[in-house]
This record gives structure tokens, sequence and C-alpha cells, in this order.
């Protein structure tokens, strides 16, 4: 009986040649794979610089507003002295005017005038007075803030306390030099202790910087 041998080495062969194909196509195979996973990675690692940069950009953001609102000037403040005109008067203030304050709640008296910071140019002040400094916040409050801040009223129809209304405003311009619409002349103002002070100043910032100063005046004794 002849034995079946060249068919048999061809059935090896073939079976070799089979099992190369397959182990180059699971080689193949791997390496697409690792390709694929490393740029995944690659991707995945990116997407993580990116996020990590926004949020260190917004921290940072939210560190500086945080650093520029610790350095402003406390809107209120009550350090337990008793203010008077006088304590203004003694640092140069010059008086203009002293209101009637029969129709302003709690208040005893009310000035208008101005001073000079750091001996440059002249800025108004309005400064009302009151017994303490619970008197200022919970009675005065409310009249402050109607007539400050970029909606503040300054007609004498849209006020509550009308006396001294022509002060606290400015007139307007318009883009081409015409007269404008009146302006509010207080952007802000302050409570320190029993006062509740109104600054001139363009903006919010530049109010409570003029505040600043004529509080740390008086407080000093020092005239700038």
């Amino acid at each position: 009986m002849n034995s079946p041998r060249p068919q048999q080495s061809f059935e090896v062969q073939r079976a070799q040649l089979s099992q190369r194909a397959l182990n180059n196509l699971n080689l193949k195979t791997i390496r697409s794979n690792r390709k694929n996973d490393a740029g995944k990675l690659f991707v995945s690692l990116l997407l993580l610089g990116f996020l990590l940069t926004i949020l260190t950009s917004a921290c940072s953001e939210t560190s500086d507003t945080n650093d520029e609102q610790s350095q402003q000037f406390p809107k209120i403040t009550d350090t337990g002295r008793l203010f008077t005109a006088e304590d203004f008067l003694s640092i140069g203030f010059k008086q203009s005017k002293e209101y009637d304050v029969a129709e302003l709640p709690a208040a005893i008296s009310v000035i208008y005038g101005f001073w000079k910071p750091g001996g440059g140019e002249s800025v108004d002040y309005e400064i009302r007075f009151y017994t303490s400094h619970d008197d200022a916040v919970t009675k005065g409050t409310f009249f402050a803030n109607e007539v400050t801040g970029p909606d503040g009223a300054v007609s004498d129809k849209d006020v509550t306390w009308k006396e001294g209304t022509r002060d606290r405003r400015t007139s307007g311009f318009t883009s081409n030099g015409g007269g404008g619409s009146l302006a509010v002349k207080y952007a802000d103002y302050i409570i320190h202790s029993n006062i509740i002070m109104l600054c001139q100043g363009r903006d919010k910032d530049q109010s409570l910087e003029r505040c600043e100063s004529i509080i740390n005046a008086v407080t000093t004794g020092s005239p700038s």
C-alpha cells in the first residue's frame, strides 16, 4: 500500500502557511490596536491639558477679583467712633451748605461741600450724621441708595428727600459736545460708623476711593 506522504506534506505546509498568515494578522491587529490606544491616550492627555489650562485661568481670575474686592474700601464699617462735622472741617473740608433734615428720618445734620484729596482737584461730598451706626444703616440706607449709582434719581419729583437734590447732579454732555441730560454726581457712598457719606465720582471705584481718602484723613488727623 502506497504511503500518502506527499498529500500529508502538502497539508502540513498549508497548515504552517495558514498559521503564519494568522500570526501576521494578529501581529498587525496588535500593532494597530497599540497605535489606536496611543492616539486615544494622546487625545485624552491633550484634552486634560486644555481643561487644566481653563481651570487655572478661571482660578487666577477669581483670585484677582477677590484680591481687588479685599483691597476695596469697605462700604459699611462700624469703628465705634461718633463723627461730627468738626472732624471734617478740621482737615480742610470746605462746607458750602447745611441741609434741613426735618424730613430725613433719624438724621441729626447733613453738610455739603468739597475737599481736595491729596491736595488735588476739588471733590464734592455730602455727609449725613446720625446718632448711631445702627440708625445710619437702618434709617439712612434707602435714602442714600435712591440718589447714588447709575440709576440714582436726579429730579425733585423722583426723590423722597428733596433737600439738596440740585447739588447731587451734574450736567451731562452729548458726543458732539452739546448739552445732555442730567447725571448723578455721586456714583456711590459709604456708611462709616454714624455717618453716611456720598462721594463724587465717575464710577463706583472712584467714589469709594475718594470716600476712603477723606476718612483716612479724618482718622489720622491729616489734611491729605
